[in-house]
């Protein structure tokens, strides 16, 4: 957050967001963000609406009110991590106070991180919020990405795979992953299933453009997929060239984007160090690969 401007005239107060309050959310959230327009968040507060609500979480976040006016916004995400084990997970994003109240910035980030034995993400820090990430114990656990041919990759003897659609009964998968598929099918995401003989698994992709890679693959922004969902990123390899082919056909995309911290043998592709860094902190470590109902896939990266 830039540094403040002025202490606020008077008290303001912390809460969550309610349905009520969503009209003026979206208005500071537009002020807040200039590159978005009212309409991206709508539809991604829509999406957030849909969600289950979890006891003791905020369905949308928080705000920061003052005089009955908002004034400071924080969006909470959340998963109650039920198809990995890892327990409560919060995605928190889109945090911005106007000026005159940013003294105050702080407050609403504690707040929203007030509950214990939660994981909490941050997949697009703003560069000079990293520090101070930092400093309140986040860590990164994404470093770089890696720049991805799905096509090229080679298909391994005894893998299978298919592009998922909306009529596709997912009888092969467990409970949980049909959930998860059917739920990003809805959010507009492509989805795979892959069988490598050992059970099936999904893997979610979601479009997007994408910029500024730009000497690897061209001028940007360059339109990719970005890999939102493998249930172990270090299988990758040996998954992906079963549906390359299919990608490209279903998008026509010929690049993906895969979270790394390093080059992913068996993947043809660039890995990019320092690129798009994900942070997080809490007990449950995050995994790579996994940013399924975080803010890339809710409101569109």
């Amino acid at each position: 957050m830039p540094s403040a401007t002025s202490q606020p005239p008077t008290a303001s107060r912390c809460r969550p967001i309610a349905e009520a309050d969503l009209p003026a959310a979206v208005d500071l959230l537009v002020k807040g963000f200039a590159d978005r327009t009212a309409d991206y968040w709508r539809a991604g507060l829509a999406r957030m609406a849909e969600r289950p609500e979890l006891p003791g979480c905020p369905r949308y976040g928080i705000v920061l009110e003052n005089e009955g006016r908002l004034v400071g916004i924080l969006l909470t995400l959340w998963d109650d991590g039920a198809r990995h084990g890892g327990g409560l997970r919060c995605n928190l994003s889109s945090w911005y106070v106007e000026p005159e109240f940013r003294a105050q910035a702080p407050l609403l980030d504690r707040v929203a991180q007030r509950r214990s034995g939660v994981t909490y993400l941050n997949v697009s820090p703003a560069p000079h919020t990293i520090a101070i990430q930092e400093a309140r114990g986040f860590t990164a656990f994404c470093s770089g990405q890696m720049f991805v041919v799905p096509a090229l990759c080679r298909v391994k003897p005894g893998v299978r795979g298919r592009i998922a659609g909306a009529g596709d009964p997912l009888d092969d998968l467990a409970e949980a992953d049909r959930r998860l598929v059917r739920d990003h099918l809805g959010y507009g995401c492509l989805c795979a299933v892959v069988d490598d003989g050992r059970g099936a698994q999904p893997l979610i992709f979601l479009r997007r453009r994408i910029g500024p890679a730009r000497r690897a693959i061209g001028p940007g922004p360059v339109p990719c997929l970005q890999l939102v969902y493998c249930r172990d990123v270090a299988t990758l390899p040996r998954l992906l060239g079963a549906v390359g082919t299919r990608l490209l056909v279903r998008s026509g995309i010929p690049w993906l984007v895969v979270d790394a911290t390093a080059p992913l043998p068996g993947l043809v592709g660039r890995f990019f160090a320092g690129r798009a860094p994900k942070y997080a902190r809490g007990p449950s470590p995050a995994r790579l690969g996994d940013l399924a109902y975080t803010e890339l896939v809710m409101f569109g990266a």
